[in-house]
């Protein structure tokens, strides 16, 4: 099976606040989903220490082209999101075919969130995805020092500044051509409980002299490279450089995101075992807002889920409207409607490695949770 979509050649430049052209097949009203996550591949060319990669019992494997192009129609034709992103576990620029399949995506209507490590980026494939008219793409850049950047590397011979110049690239392209597609460099923040004294900061991640100096580096990038593709930053060259729970722009269609670092994928990557599970939580996943599709066509509960424990059907034997109306599934869902976590994956990720920090997030979790049903928003994660 092939794919209609024609990838090639640069983007033409547009102004900086031109309106964000829409593909016409994309339909107006709310979805059942608010995000879901088609894992290409759970391979990685990083072994970062924040990510339980390496402790993964699934077979490493690359979803087919053929394959993710029937997931994408069958979430398209069931009209069950307007945004989709290529990721759960693994590094989707391994998929030799990620720029066609993001412009399938977008011409289905689907919006394409594309995460990267961005060890991979280069001008050629930089402009194949602007190309693809991708909507949004993040940089999980994490490690703003030598020391949390040498515990990423996979046998490779990477560098932290060849490692920037890369995302320097990417930023300097964005800007030149004047891309629809908005780019994203992420960092770490700690956790609630770190904040209050109870929980593993990880220092050498969520530093925050390291993570703000970072931070300036890529906004005076950015501001010179406005400058020398002639581009207008008047206001832009003001924007206050701060760590926040969130995100803000720093240049029209570039953003710096801070997002709070997930401790329970740091003790499973550790293989720290035992602690304190969850009773209580509050979670948008489960077939409540958002769900998974692994790379082997298993269907699962979240983007946490990283070795498969809450599998609820495979869309090798069944479809996914099947799946996602199964008696299991929506048993997950309603569980988690009533605050009650439903499996003992479950109650692990949202318990904590002592009673303080299972308490603090099972209560915090709830609170979030229960805010945002009644602002009619999804939870943010902790």
């Amino acid at each position: 099976m092939g794919i209609a979509i024609k990838v090639g050649g640069p983007p033409k430049a547009v102004a900086a606040n031109a309106p964000v052209p829409t593909p016409a097949s994309r339909t107006v009203g709310a979805k059942r989903f608010e995000i879901i996550y088609v894992e290409l591949t759970n391979a990685c060319n990083f072994t970062c220490d924040y990510c339980p990669i390496d402790q993964q019992s699934r077979k490493k494997t690359i979803m087919t082209t053929e394959f993710a192009i029937d997931v994408l129609d069958q979430i398209a034709d069931n009209h069950l999101t307007d945004v989709i992103t290529f990721h759960l576990m693994g590094e989707p620029y391994l998929h030799k075919n990620l720029s066609e399949l993001t412009a399938y995506a977008e011409s289905r209507g689907l919006r394409v969130r594309l995460l990267t490590n961005g060890s991979l980026l280069s001008p050629a494939r930089n402009l194949s995805l602007f190309n693809a008219n991708l909507s949004h793409l993040e940089v999980g850049f994490r490690t703003p020092n030598d020391s949390s950047f040498s515990m990423r590397l996979r046998g490779g011979s990477l560098t932290l500044s060849e490692y920037l110049r890369r995302v320097e690239g990417l930023l300097d392209d964005k800007i030149r051509v004047g891309a629809r597609t908005e780019v994203a460099v992420k960092f770490f923040i700690r956790t609630k409980a770190a904040e209050y004294g109870v929980g593993e900061s990880y220092e050498h991640l969520t530093s925050e002299r390291d993570n703000l100096a970072m931070a300036h580096h890529f906004y005076d990038f950015v501001m010179r490279s406005a400058r020398r593709h002639g581009k207008a930053i008047e206001g832009w060259d003001e924007i206050p450089i701060r760590v926040v729970d969130g995100g803000y722009p720093i240049y029209p269609g570039i953003t710096l995101n801070w997002s709070r670092l997930q401790d329970f994928w740091m003790r499973e990557q550790r293989g720290q075992t035992g602690g304190w599970d969850a009773v209580v939580c509050g979670c948008n996943a489960a077939f409540r807002e958002n769900f998974a599709v692994l790379a082997d066509g298993r269907v699962t509960t979240c983007c946490v889920d990283y070795d498969a424990k809450n599998v609820v059907g495979d869309l090798r034997k069944n479809t996914l409207m099947e799946i996602i109306n199964s008696p299991e599934a929506q048993h997950m869902k309603r569980s988690l409607e009533w605050f009650r976590p439903p499996t003992k994956f479950c109650r692990e990720c949202k318990g904590g490695p002592t009673f303080a920090t299972s308490a603090l997030k099972q209560v915090l979790t709830v609170y979030l949770d229960g805010k945002a049903r009644i602002l009619g928003r999804g939870v943010k994660n902790l």
